[in-house]
Parts: structure tokens; sequence; C-alpha cells
């Protein structure tokens, strides 16, 4: 803890936080089983219970991700993975995601959530398999890769954005609708009733979020995309956010639908705002059948089609340190891992990038996210890209994901939280075993729509201010 003596609050810098992994299996049925780790890569402020729960010592609000890579071990299963979180040993109800997996694929189910946790608190993560055929298994899938980080069956990020009794500014959005697209864009919508929000007002109807003070805050929309039911329609899904009915630059992420399948789809910014700007996050897609999907799900969690989580990255008396950075280029990967390239700032305070090599000037805690388009050369190309960590010169453990492509698009996503000294420098790596074809991180310019950057990376500092217990205004001159 820091105290500014100028003024009547503390400075924390000391965030509770959790990076844990697997590297085991973890294969299910249609049974919910809780997920487990035996991999502790950080933690700072949890208790740890068996090897499936993390009870929270330190009370306050949290971002969470959950990075799920699902698949079969044999690679001949198909079907879909279901997980969700369960509290003190209850189902949250509206906490369910949905990932198809084909024939010989591996992808990353992601699931986000802002969670107020008191001591005590437990949260388990929960999955369920439902394969086509009952004999063939599915789950989650860790591999060994040669010259790369281990790939988990799990990654799992939590950081402390404030304490409890004064809660970082926020607002999470989600709805209990499936909404289709078109060619044009249109506006994503929330169910009204479903909204929790602290210092962000509610988003009005046309789903637009007005923010009452100027601010720096991180934005990400996770959504289900897949086809209205009993089509088995194929297409793109084409999302974004808009600040003040424009798109933000390099933000935006295109989402392959084939014969229906249903997969998430992460997209994310960090935006510096105005009072009363407005945001929204927009869609379109190439097939009127495709869109943001919501089901009821027996004997599960709903599955929301939409999950906006909005939050203020520090305050205007400590600004916290971030990066927002993207590539407009494609690239090509093979065996060799390569770094990738990240050529557009698209907002910082103090870190520093040079071409995708990013260099921290303030030690801390820091919540890392990189989300890449991966696809193929004139989309027919096959196999597997691979994306991960390096800190200093070195893999980080357990970063590694991996993204099968089979002549489609689809973001990638590998997160982490990790403490940083002054002066630490991080690159993300990627690889690509292929089948056919070039396969890698690419970029595209849809007809008339903002460019799609073949890589979207994120970064803050986690850091809050509480009143002094020291502070005595009879000591100022």
């Amino acid at each position: 803890k820091s105290n500014d003596k100028e003024h009547d609050y503390e400075i924390i810098d000391d965030v509770a936080y959790l990076q844990v992994a697997s590297s085991k299996d973890q294969l299910t049925g249609t049974n919910p089983k809780a997920i487990t780790y035996n991999k502790v890569d950080g933690l700072n402020g949890y208790s740890t219970v068996k090897n499936n729960t993390f009870l929270y010592e330190t009370p306050g609000y949290y971002f969470v991700m959950y990075g799920a890579q699902v698949g079969s071990p044999s690679g001949n299963g198909q079907g879909e993975i279901h997980m969700w979180t369960r509290e003190n040993g209850k189902d949250d109800p509206l906490s369910n995601s949905v990932q198809a997996v084909e024939r010989r694929s591996l992808s990353v189910l992601i699931y986000n959530s802002l969670i107020k946790a008191p001591v005590g608190r437990e949260i388990t993560v929960i999955i369920a398999a439902h394969a086509s055929n009952k004999c063939s298994s599915l789950g989650l899938v860790a591999q060994d890769v040669r010259h790369e980080p281990l790939v988990p069956s799990i990654i799992r990020s939590e950081i402390q954005l404030s304490d409890i009794d004064h809660p970082v500014h926020n607002l999470i959005l989600s709805s209990l609708k499936t909404q289709l697209g078109s060619s044009n864009s249109k506006a994503i919508t929330y169910d009204q009733d479903q909204f929790t929000g602290i210092g962000i007002p509610n988003a009005r109807s046309d789903g637009s979020v007005k923010f009452n003070e100027s601010g720096i805050y991180f934005c990400i929309i996770i959504v289900l995309g897949g086809s209205a039911a009993n089509t088995r329609a194929s297409g793109e899904i084409y999302l974004g956010p808009q600040l003040n009915g424009k798109d933000i630059p390099n933000s935006n992420v295109i989402h392959s639908v084939r014969n229906g399948s249903n997969r998430g789809l992460t997209c994310q910014t960090i935006v510096k705002a105005e009072a009363n700007d407005k945001l929204q996050f927009v869609f379109s897609t190439t097939n009127e059948d495709l869109g943001l999907i919501a089901t009821a799900e027996k004997n599960e969690p709903f599955v929301t089609s939409v999950i906006v989580t909005v939050f203020e990255l520090g305050t205007k008396g400590n600004p916290v340190p971030y990066i927002q950075l993207s590539s407009s280029q494609s690239q090509w990967g093979c065996i060799t891992p390569k770094k990738v390239d990240l050529n557009n700032n698209d907002g910082s305070h103090r870190i520093k990038n040079n071409d995708g090599t990013i260099e921290f000037e303030e030690p801390g805690t820091y919540f890392v996210l990189a989300a890449g388009q991966t696809g193929s050369f004139e989309g027919k190309g096959n196999g597997d890209v691979h994306l991960w960590m390096r800190l200093n010169g070195k893999d980080v453990a357990d970063s590694n994901t991996i993204q099968t492509i089979d002549g489609d698009t689809i973001v990638l996503v590998c997160q982490a939280v990790m403490k940083m000294e002054a002066g630490d420098k991080l690159e993300l790596m990627f690889s690509a075993d292929v089948a056919k074809g070039k396969l890698g991180f690419i970029t595209s310019q849809p007809g008339n729509k903002e460019t799609v950057p073949s890589m979207v990376f994120s970064a803050f500092k986690s850091s809050y201010t509480k009143p002094s217990k020291h502070y005595n205004k009879y000591n100022e001159y």
C-alpha cells in the first residue's frame, strides 16, 4: 500500500489475482463436472480448497475470464461443450456458454464476468459435453507441443479491480433473446431487467451506453454466434464497437458459422470516453438466418446471446497504465514460432510498443488479452494456429491456445494475469501446423466496413483507491 498524503485516499497496487491452469484432459458427458486445476502460475489473496475451488480472501470486485481448450482427444468426437459457473453450490442462472466441436478440431471457449466477491465466496467452473455419438468422448483437451508452452485444458484468469465498499464503475449487459442479422449493421440490444451496473448508466432501448463521466474504459463483448433454429445456415458474422455512431478503428472481428454450428465470439477494446459519449456494439451477417443465439438448456443455466462488460480503468486521480494495440497486416505462420507484429497503437499510457515488443514502465499486476483473427490465404487452407506469450525472451508457462482452421475464420483468444516489473517486455508468439495452404492471422475489409485487424491486444494494470485510514485534514498546512 502507498499513501498519497496530499489526498484523503490510499492507492492500492497489491491487488488480489489468480492465474491457474490444467495440464490434464478433462472429459465428460451430459452429467455436469467441475473443472480442476493442477498448475498455479500466480496467486494473491485467495485460498485453495481441493483442486477445483478457490475462495476469495480479499473482498472486492473482480474481472474473471476462463478459456477452455475444447475438443476430442481422439479427434473423432463431435457435438457441443457447455461451460458455466456455480457459486457456493448453486448454478448461476445466466452463466452458460456453448462451443461446437467438429471432427479433428480444437478451439477455445471463452467466458467472462465481473463479480462482487465477499470473503469466502466460492466459484466453481462446470462443464458438460453433448456428443453427437455416444461412443465418442468430448471435453477439455491439453496438449504438449514441442518448442512451445503447454496448451492447458483450461486457463483461469482473475484480477481484483476495487475493494468491495468502493466499487469500480462498471456495467454488465446481457440478452435472453436471439438477435438475427442482415447485410445492414444493427445495434445489439439488451434485456432491460438484466442490467447490473455502478457509476455507468444502463443501456438505452437502442443498445447505447451513455457515459456519465470522462475516463478510460475497458469494453468486452462475448456473443454466441450461430444460426436460427432448424436452419443449419452458413456464412459470416461481422461485429464491432461504435463510439458516437462511428466504428472504433482496429477493433472489429469476423466469425464464420458453418452448418449452423454455435461458437463463441470475443471482441474487446479500450475506449477513452468523454462525458455523454455513447457506446454501442453493432453486427451484420452475410446470411439472414445467422446472428446471436440464445438457448434454454435442459437442467443447465440459460445461454444468453450476448454478454457485455464495461468498467473504468483507474480514475482521474489515479490513472493506470494501459495499452490498446492492433495489426493491419496479415501474418502467416509455420512450425517455427514467430513474433506477432503489432503496428497500430490505438491508445496507451505508461506502456510502450515497438512493433509488438510491449514494454511496461510501471510495476504491478496486469491483465493482458490477445485476440487474433485466425484464417487462411483466400479461405482455402486448413490446419492449426497456436498463440501464446513470451516475457523477457522466455515463453510464459501454460499460456498456449489453439484454433483449428478449415476454410473459415474465427477469433483465437489468449489471456493472462501477470505480475510485471518496470522494464519487462512482453511479446505475442504464434505458429501454424499447416495441412494445406497458408494459415495465420488475417486482416480483411469486407465491403464498405471498417478494416478487420489480424490481431487486437489489450493490457491494463489494476490499481484502485480507497479512503485513507491515516488521513487527517488538520495535518495540512
